[in-house]
């Protein structure tokens, strides 16, 4: 049988921050890790309505999800963030549902921080790489080739036929021909060197 102390111990030892929220917009009640997440005291927190401690972009998403909440919804996994007293912004992660013969909202939430901004360099280094891969195939684009022979550099600096170049880098087969303007220009040539 669980008893009312053991009850309260639990509330009280949680490392994740427990809440009930009145109907009105208030903290009713809330266990010490709000205090060591926020550094506001309890005290403090439950004198004004919770959304003043929302950080004002995410005021409107948290005041729909409140509402959703008291019409029989349930918020899970609902993040948005809270100001701490020293006027950083924690973020905390959500699931809560009502108490309609009380009238209340129990909630669980759980600051998730540090896995956000883990989440957010991720992103940087992901766009830094993809960056850096498109500048890289911008490079791999370019093929430095002769004005005269038209003999393409490869990477290590060594000159190639363009045929052998493209053999070597596609699968591109070649058959060779001559072009109307080469024709004239060569076979016209020759023949008129023969007349």
């Amino acid at each position: 049988m669980v008893t009312d102390s053991l009850e309260q111990r639990f509330f009280d030892l949680s490392i994740d921050m427990l809440c009930v929220l009145s109907f009105d917009g208030s903290f009713v009640r809330l266990n010490r890790a709000w205090e060591t997440t926020l550094g506001f005291t309890r005290e403090e927190l439950m004198s004004r309505p919770f959304l003043e401690f929302v950080h004002p972009d995410d005021r409107e998403r948290t005041a729909s999800q409140n509402r959703d909440v008291r019409g029989g919804g349930q918020a899970r996994h609902f993040e948005n963030r809270y100001m701490c007293k020293d006027g950083s912004f924690r973020w905390l992660l959500w699931n809560s549902r009502k108490d309609e013969g009380e009238k209340v909202i129990f909630g669980v939430a759980r600051d998730i921080t540090a896995r956000k901004a883990a989440e957010e360099e991720r992103e940087r280094l992901l766009k830094k790489l993809q960056d850096a891969l498109a500048e890289v195939k911008t490079l791999q684009s370019f093929l430095p080739i002769c004005a005269y022979c038209k003999s393409i550099r490869d990477d290590e600096n060594y000159w190639h036929s363009l045929e052998a170049y493209f053999s070597k880098h596609t699968e591109a087969q070649f058959s060779h021909g001559i072009c109307p303007k080469c024709y004239e220009r060569i076979v016209g040539l020759e023949w008129k060197k023969e007349t």
